[in-house]
């Protein structure tokens, strides 16, 4: 498939209630939109094909899209034996996105994961959950020795970037701003979003006086208990 690493979300097994969407009655996801994994699938095509007398999920969207939203979130979590299962079929790296705390990040080394995402899924799985930047400092103190940390879940800025490897983590995910570019400018646009967050890293760094991604450390950073999200007037 081309494809060497396997990300496996942890936090999607039941959607979330999620009051913006349902307010604007938007539910893209059922009319089709967003689908195009199951719809191009030869395993979910062929079971929606044997339990429709041999129909598509284009001859009716509206019952394909359901029947693959609970393929995605079949309202049941999976185990850690699940995890080991897979780790046996592939045979590449595997990386959990989701982990908030210490004691799944130990169980994700314990089961031969190569990494893990620092994530709350942007906030928006469970309203309330902890902002992942407040664990990984101690998820990355825990298993960083052992496994490859990640960090995901607002990533907007290049002093964010500072900030989550200054924590402990590798690397960042970047999701919806990249999105956001895609679909003003197709992939040429989701490019642009991520060289200007690189130039806005590369600033940072000098503006802070940092010299390098090896001189993003813990104490860099000064905690400002309710600083909330600050801008300039100018």
């Amino acid at each position: 498939s081309g494809f060497s690493v396997l990300v496996v979300t942890l936090d999607t097994w039941s959607l979330a209630w999620r009051p913006a969407d349902l307010d604007e009655g938007y539910i893209p996801f059922m009319e089709g939109v967003g689908n195009a994994v199951g719809f191009s699938d030869p395993v979910y095509r062929a079971g929606f094909a044997a339990a429709t007398n041999g129909s598509t999920p284009e001859d009716n969207v509206g019952l394909a899209s359901a029947g693959w939203v609970r393929e995605v979130c079949p309202g049941r979590s999976r185990t850690w034996e699940d995890l080991k299962k897979l780790r046996e079929w592939w045979e590449g790296p595997i990386v959990l996105k989701g982990i908030q705390h210490v004691e799944d990040a130990r169980m994700a080394v314990a089961a031969g994961m190569d990494g893990i995402v620092v994530s709350n899924h942007g906030g928006r799985q469970v309203d309330g959950a902890v902002g992942s930047l407040e664990v990984l400092p101690q998820i990355a103190a825990a298993v960083g020795k052992e496994i490859t940390v990640l960090f995901d879940s607002g990533i907007r800025t290049g002093v964010d970037v500072i900030k989550a490897l200054s924590l402990g983590a590798k690397a960042v995910l970047v999701g919806r701003p990249a999105v956001y570019g895609f679909a003003v400018g197709g992939a040429e646009g989701a490019k642009q979003v991520l060289r200007g967050l690189l130039a806005d890293f590369e600033m940072s760094l000098g503006l802070a006086g940092v010299d390098g991604v090896e001189g993003c450390k813990p104490e860099i950073l000064t905690r400002v208990d309710g600083g909330g999200n600050l801008r300039s007037s100018n």
